[in-house]
C-alpha cells in the first residue's frame, strides 16, 4: 500500500485482484470515504462514496474523461490528474 499526497488529500494506494484502488476520507464528525477502482480487465474507473456504517454506493466514472491506456502506471496518472476535481 503507497501513500501519495494529492491537492492536499492523503490517498492511500492498494491493490485489488481486479486492479487497483485509491481512497480517501473526508474530514468532519460524519467523515464521508471516497474510493476510485481501476477494473484492469475492462480498463474502467469505478466511483465509490460511503457513509460509515452504510454500504457503498458505486457508479461507472465517464470513460471519455477517465480514459487510460491500460496500464497501472496510466491509471496512476489518470487518478493523480482527475482526483482534484472530486469531492473533499
Amino acid at each position: 500500500m503507497a501513500e501519495m499526497d494529492v491537492d492536499g488529500r492523503q490517498v492511500r494506494e492498494s491493490s485489488r485482484r481486479s486492479g487497483a484502488v485509491w481512497t480517501w476520507q473526508s474530514e468532519g464528525e460524519q467523515p464521508i470515504d471516497y474510493e476510485i477502482e481501476w477494473v484492469q480487465d475492462k480498463d474502467i474507473f469505478l466511483y465509490g462514496t460511503r457513509v460509515r456504517p452504510g454500504g457503498w454506493s458505486v457508479s461507472r466514472l465517464d470513460e471519455s474523461t477517465w480514459a487510460n491506456d491500460g496500464t497501472l502506471e496510466g491509471a496512476r496518472e489518470v487518478v493523480e490528474r482527475r482526483i482534484p476535481t472530486m469531492p473533499r
